[in-house]
């Protein structure tokens, strides 16, 4: 325990003393460097400046390699020299306290101009031209040898270490007595709590981690979560049910049999698979008492393999359908239903649900009180449609069209707009139904399991057949302000023009299609409809953020000019566009088919005389 406590002394002490220092320099290079900038990292070091081009993208090369296998978020200082302008800094990598994931990188670096500069090649001062200043290679030289040996001995120390702190974090969170006391229902909850937050230190507490001796197979337990838990995404199905974001998951059903008990959890997970529709299945979590008399979670075998066997899923989903059939009547003790009191508060609710990072909201408005198997196709279907709006690549976002109130009744038209092809009409019927608490979705949702559930079906029936129709030809009716002409003289004001373009930027961001189109406008022409939608679209796919440069006022516009800086990682240019912004009944409105950038090149310079021309067109005057 004596080493261990130097060993997180020194994890701990450096990066508060070495703020703006070799420290902080040498996490900083290396967290760079696991963005795969080898090349342009190069710029922040001590590379001499008469360095030959080859041997450039040779050591460019060497440190893409290198942050390849960084992970900046494992990265601790745990110890450092200085000597003058020199020093030398050693940095730990441990990757969910696995002893075979642990790396010693040792960083080089050289004070130039009150600032530390790493050199580019690890564990060496070689490249940095300290042959020409007086005195400093040999000083450099004995630092390369420090850094050597301190790393190897570091990488004895913390391998011996790994399972000794994490031991110390397991102790933090939970006593061998709180094992002894707790139900299993608690610790099952607790284990759900720790895997979604990917708390490794709580989970192995709960998986035997605590116990003297530690379980037979803890080695194999070990591998398993940390291998599941080491990927930025969970990709074994089992796992994911119970530690994915997205899925919606609650205990359903305890048993206890003498010093044994099982937990069975139903969750619905739906990112897993988005080429099929999810649908809630079990996973059960068997406890058993050590010798001590501590609980435990007996892995399954389910959650201890990487991949489940072929066919596994539909012969424990036959097996497991009692288990299932509890789910809704459990998602309404633990996540109430949320009604609302109008029809259009609801529809508002509903949309708002299709776009939250989880189920958990859109579990909450709908009426789940219906016979099990209702209830569980309406859980299913709404997780299929939530797909819709979270598919990797893809940028969509749910638009209120019409909605339609009879009696106890409602059904919503919405719009499934998708960014990369916005003027496609992609329509679906969602219906509500009055309770004595007020409106949530009705128990079928959408179809006509959902017209099952209406009054009047005929009525309703009728009448989504004429909305698809009118829609199906324009999406947009009603939705956008149209622009006939733009008088003269009607420039918005400059506070009008910045505050409606930095709102919908703010919307643009936020990837709110609705926010957006309702702070836009174009010209009341075919052409004006399908510029705005497809220009918008890109918008929402870029989704950057800009800064306001200048507001400029003649005549009838307005005009913001923004400097969009590229996404993370993206080599291109710097955009500066022009947003045009025009005074209409509705107030003052960005018109996005009117896209006039920087002309930095001939082709843009081409497409901006098309805009102009395309303005010329409308108003000739």
């Amino acid at each position: 325990m004596k080493r261990l406590l130097v060993v997180l002394a020194l994890a701990a002490a450096p990066v508060r003393a070495a703020e703006d220092g070799p420290g902080d320099a040498a996490l900083s290079f290396l967290r760079g460097l696991a963005e795969e900038k080898g090349k342009r990292k190069m710029d922040d070091t001590a590379l001499a400046p008469d360095t030959p081009d080859q041997r450039r993208d040779q050591i460019a090369e060497r440190l893409r390699r290198l942050g390849r296998g960084i992970r900046p978020d494992d990265l601790r200082v745990i110890e450092q020299r200085t000597d003058g302008e020199l020093a030398a800094v050693l940095v730990s990598q441990i990757t969910n306290y696995d002893a075979n994931s642990v790396q010693v990188h040792a960083v080089g670096l050289v004070r130039s101009a009150d600032r530390w500069r790493p050199a580019p090649l690890p564990s060496s001062f070689d490249t940095t031209g300290l042959s020409f200043r007086p005195g400093l290679l040999p000083r450099a030289r004995l630092l390369e040898e420090w850094m050597l040996r301190a790393r190897s001995e570091q990488l004895v120390r913390l391998r011996d270490d790994a399972f000794a702190l994490l031991f110390d974090e397991m102790r933090k969170l939970r006593s061998p007595d709180e094992l002894h006391e707790a139900a299993p229902e608690k610790l099952a909850l607790d284990f759900l709590a720790a895997a979604r937050d990917r708390k490794l230190p709580a989970l192995f507490s709960l998986l035997g981690g605590l116990e003297t001796p530690r379980p037979p197979e803890w080695e194999e337990i070990f591998q398993t979560v940390s291998r599941v838990f080491a990927r930025p995404v969970i990709r074994q199905p089992n796992w994911r049910l119970l530690a994915a974001p997205e899925s919606l998951r609650v205990p359903v059903l305890t048993e206890r049999d003498g010093e044994d008990a099982l937990v069975s959890i139903v969750a619905l997970d739906p990112a897993g698979d988005f080429g099929r529709r999810p649908r809630p299945r079990a996973v059960h979590l068997p406890f058993v008492r050590s010798d001590g008399g501590l609980w435990r979670i007996h892995l399954p075998q389910e959650l201890a393999e990487m991949e489940p066997p072929d066919g596994g899923e539909e012969g424990a989903d036959e097996v497991d359908a009692g288990i299932v059939a509890r789910f809704p009547e459990a998602l309404r003790e633990t996540s109430p239903p949320l009604p609302e009191p109008t029809p259009r508060a609801a529809a508002t609710a509903l949309l708002d649900a299709l776009r939250a990072p989880n189920l958990e909201p859109l579990a909450r408005r709908l009426d789940l009180a219906a016979e099990s198997s209702e209830a569980l196709d309406a859980l299913s279907r709404a997780a299929r449609l939530w797909q819709t709006f979270h598919r990797p690549g893809e940028i969509a976002a749910p638009l209120l069209l019409d909605l339609h109130e009879s009696g106890d009744d409602a059904c919503l038209l919405i719009q499934m707009l998708s960014a990369k092809t916005p003027e496609k009409p992609a329509l679906e019927a969602l219906f509500l139904k009055r309770g004595p608490a007020g409106w949530l979705a009705n128990p079928g949702l959408t179809g006509a399991a959902a017209l099952a559930h209406v009054k009047e079906p005929a009525f309703f029936g009728n009448w989504l057949a004429d909305a698809r129709a009118a829609r199906g030809k324009d999406w947009t009716e009603g939705l956008l302000v149209r622009l006939g002409g733009i008088a003269a003289d009607s420039a918005p004001a400059a506070d009008e023009a910045r505050r409606v373009v930095a709102e919908w930027r703010a919307a643009i961001v936020a990837r709110d299609a609705a926010g957006m189109l309702a702070r836009s406008a174009c010209f009341d022409d075919p052409e004006g409809t399908g510029r705005l939608l497809r220009n918008s679209g890109y918008e929402l796919q870029t989704g950057r953020h800009g800064d306001i440069l200048e507001v400029h006022r003649a005549g009838r516009w307005a005009a913001v000019s923004m400097r969009v800086p590229p996404a993370e990682g993206d080599d291109s240019a710097v955009a500066y566009p022009l947003y045009v912004v025009a005074a209409t009944a509705a107030g003052p409105r960005v018109l996005p088919e009117l896209d006039l950038f920087d002309p930095l090149t001939r082709g843009r310079e081409f497409l901006n005389r098309r805009v102009w021309d395309r303005i010329a067109a409308r108003l000739p005057d």
